[in-house]
């Protein structure tokens, strides 16, 4: 992938957040309560080697004027955060998304932050941008991505950077694939990852 279609990937990244906060949308006076639970839940599966964090998403806008089908699995964007319970980090990170994407053009994910402006929320992304995530392999039922102990590693067209570390202090994650030609960009809100990690350390790998 060419340095200008990385690039242009991060602009249709940045076009993404603002759609989102944009004054005629979603920008609005700071919520009294945390609404982001109801919309992404993360649940847990605990063993003796350690717990499985989990969370499905209904995939967000693109340029197919169908809307996604909340029946339909392969409409979904599907993340797996496996954690140790001898080491309290991460085994690995899975990415998975309709396995009707173009393997060849991978996953990519970039990371948001929301700063208080003149009393409003608004979100950019941050400074690392759009990164593709290694072996995309497709199967009948998703497209995979796996980064083994979230840690992923410098590219051509993706910076070196610890998973973990950006799902606690980002605000949302963005995941764009691409089918029949066409961008399909999903928004995945963070607060409730946080909260269950949290969770998950303090009371299951004690």
């Amino acid at each position: 992938m060419t340095l200008d279609r990385w690039r242009r990937l991060t602009i249709l990244f940045i076009a993404l957040a603002s759609i989102t906060t944009s004054p005629a949308s979603h920008t609005q006076e700071v919520p009294k309560s945390d609404p982001e639970d109801a919309l992404v839940r993360w649940d847990s599966i605990c063993s003796a080697r350690g717990c499985l964090m989990q969370t499905d998403v209904l995939r967000g806008i693109s340029d197919d004027p169908a809307p996604p089908d909340p029946n339909d699995f392969r409409e979904y964007v599907s993340i797996n955060v496996a954690m140790e319970r001898a080491t309290r980090r991460p085994a690995y990170f899975t990415f998975m998304v309709d396995p009707r994407a173009q393997q060849d053009q991978g996953i990519f994910i970039a990371f948001t932050k929301t700063r208080k402006v003149d009393g409003l929320w608004k979100m950019g992304i941050d400074r690392d941008g759009a990164n593709r995530l290694p072996a995309c392999e497709c199967t009948t039922n998703a497209c995979i991505a796996r980064v083994p102990l979230g840690l992923l590693p410098e590219g051509k067209d993706r910076r070196a950077m610890n998973l973990l570390d950006k799902f606690n202090q980002s605000s949302s994650l963005l995941v764009l694939y691409m089918k029949e030609g066409k961008p399909y960009r999903t928004m995945v809100l963070l607060s409730s990852f946080k909260k269950e990690y949290q969770r998950v350390l303090a009371s299951e790998l004690k």
